[in-house]
């Protein structure tokens, strides 16, 4: 299948979503919808197939002060956790998940293909670890990206490396501002260029107005990726304030990352 790798700005995320790109260089469709769902999304396509194409991005933290468990009922705790991620992937509702590297307070991500935030978070709260208390979810959503951007893999147990940003609102945040615009026009050609340099995964809006504006999931190791992302020109002129961290996931799920050594 060919790669398509999706970017967004954050203006028109509010009014018609991101535009595509290719590794090859295509230029930005038309439509947004890829070719197997545009049936889907027709006027006479019932609305819960449209809605069950929307994706929710959710993060998984580590609570202030989780129950304590031995090392064998933690070890049955993550066995049950990881059983819950197949069964999710099999029923087609969680389409990416994969561990922060950097053992903070964020766990972990879920991608889940849902019909609305309510249900991802019902499928969220369904891992036996936030059931018993050892992770808390957050999810976001609906996250704008393109369905081609995510693949099957024939590796799941092969992990790759990436950097996952995340895009807080900064202090001069104004999409009403004709200022606002003009940073959006310079942002889109700087995300084009990292795309055709291979460096950018993946990156899409958040649709629900919240503080977390959107994510970038960079395919270079995070002192690059955070490097590469301050020069954006939302970041530069304070539209976003970027959170680094180190991810990883199934190889193959996206476009390649760093070996996991």
């Amino acid at each position: 299948m060919k790669r398509t790798i999706f970017i967004w700005i954050a203006l028109l995320s509010l009014l018609s979503g991101p535009l595509a790109f290719t590794q090859s260089g295509e230029k930005p469709g038309a439509a947004s919808n890829p070719p197997s769902t545009k049936q889907e999304n027709s006027p006479s396509a019932p609305k819960d197939q449209a809605a069950a194409q929307q994706f929710f991005l959710v993060l998984l933290t580590r609570p202030a002060n989780p129950p304590q468990l031995s090392k064998e009922a933690g070890e049955k705790l993550q066995e049950e956790h990881m059983a819950n991620i197949r069964k999710l992937h099999s029923e087609g509702k969680l389409v990416v998940a994969g561990p922060f590297m950097d053992n903070g307070t964020l766990r972990g991500i879920f991608v889940m293909k849902a019909g609305s935030l309510e249900q991802a978070q019902e499928w969220a709260n369904s891992d036996p670890a936030v059931k018993a208390g050892r992770m808390a979810v957050e999810v976001h959503g609906p996250w704008r990206i393109h369905a081609d951007a995510i693949h099957e893999t024939t590796t799941p147990n092969t992990l790759e490396k990436y950097a996952l940003l995340l895009a807080h609102q900064g202090e001069s945040w104004d999409p009403k501002s004709p200022a606002f615009q003009d940073v959006v026009n310079k942002h889109v050609p700087y995300l084009k260029s990292l795309i055709d340099q291979g460096k950018l995964a993946v990156a899409g809006p958040f649709l629900d107005g919240g503080e977390l504006k959107g994510v970038f999931i960079y395919s270079v190791p995070i002192e690059e990726a955070m490097k590469l992302e301050n020069e954006d020109p939302m970041v530069k002129a304070g539209n976003f304030k970027i959170e680094g961290h180190p991810w990883a996931t199934a190889k193959g799920v996206l476009t390649p990352g760093q070996p996991l050594q």
